[in-house]
């Protein structure tokens, strides 16, 4: 009788251990379903309330407060996306509001300032003045309005076989006045030999000339300039240094930021809208690039642009970057 007592109670703790191990699996297996549909979520690859059927529980009022969370995170995200539409609308009409009466002041002073011979003492310079902040003002308002456009998608970039050496060389050209003085060095290496691109022309002349703006203006103080483009492991880049005042490491990963300027790094004569180089980084993603930034104060700082190298047939496929 003893004996089957005990046979008894050891079928029944089996029975219990084998229902205690398959509740445990169920739980585990849909914890692990959970688990999937959080990552998707996270992903973007789903944006609905996780649907998970469950007899523990527990695991239904986990899941009552995570889609809860996640109604109200898409929420947050739907007031974002309206916010930010509402406020690149909003800074397009500023733009185009304030645009069309400097545009008049500016068009006016430059016809006054053609009859110079008709002006009084000391008026020409202040008709000039005018002229000139109204032309800043001008500029940075197109500033304004194409970030907004770039950021609201409203720029359609051409995407073409571009030469970038023949695309560098005729840009530099324009600024040999500039870089032809006195006890200013410069370092221009650009290859004989094309290296191809796909790409947008205008975009690309864009980008060339806020860098090498950016080195002409905020690094002036260290009296050179260099221009390099060549070919790395499927990419070309383009490189454009100074050897000016630099910016520290702490504030370089600020300088592609809207409204960055970082006054206190460069030189402090020049104030411009912190756009240029928000908008350099926006062309050159839209192109499959991307740019980086290495900077030494008074030693050496580079801004480098970096494009898939187009091989002749077509074919631009991004290769593995070395980080």
């Amino acid at each position: 009788m003893a004996v089957i007592l005990l046979i008894m109670a050891a079928l029944f703790l089996g029975v219990l251990w084998l229902r205690a191990q398959s509740r445990y699996r169920n739980q585990t297996e849909q914890l692990r379903t959970l688990t999937r549909e959080l990552a998707e979520y996270g992903s973007n690859a789903k944006q609905e309330q996780i649907l998970l059927f469950s007899d523990e529980k527990a695991i239904q009022e986990l899941l009552i407060q995570v889609n809860l969370f996640l109604e109200h995170l898409s929420d947050l995200e739907q007031m974002q996306r309206q916010y930010e539409e509402q406020s690149r609308k909003m800074l397009a009409n500023i733009s185009h509001d304030l645009k069309t009466p400097l545009t008049v002041i500016y068009g006016y002073s430059e016809m006054i300032l053609s009859s110079r011979e008709n002006m009084e003492s000391g008026t020409y310079e202040k008709i000039e003045k005018i002229h000139r902040k109204t032309k800043d003002v001008l500029y940075m308002i197109n500033e304004f309005f194409d970030l907004a456009k770039l950021e609201a998608g409203d720029i359609a970039l051409e995407h073409i076989r571009l030469d970038i050496c023949e695309i560098c060389r005729n840009e530099i050209i324009n600024y040999y006045d500039s870089l032809n003085r006195p006890g200013f060095r410069t370092d221009i290496q650009i290859p004989e030999a094309p290296l191809y691109i796909e790409g947008d022309k205008q975009a690309l002349q864009r980008i060339l000339n806020n860098l090498l703006q950016n080195a002409m203006k905020y690094g002036a103080d260290g009296g050179y300039l260099g221009l390099c483009v060549r070919e790395s492991h499927g990419f070309v880049l383009i490189e454009v240094s100074d050897k000016g005042k630099g910016i520290v490491e702490e504030n370089q990963n600020q300088v592609f930021e809207r409204l960055v300027t970082l006054e206190d790094s460069r030189n402090k004569k020049y104030h411009g809208s912190g756009l240029g180089l928000t908008i350099t980084k926006r062309l050159t993603e839209a192109m499959m690039g991307r740019i980086r930034l290495e900077s030494r104060p008074f030693v050496k700082t580079i801004f480098t642009v970096e494009f898939p190298l187009e091989r002749g047939d077509g074919n631009c496929k991004i290769p593995n970057r070395k980080m």
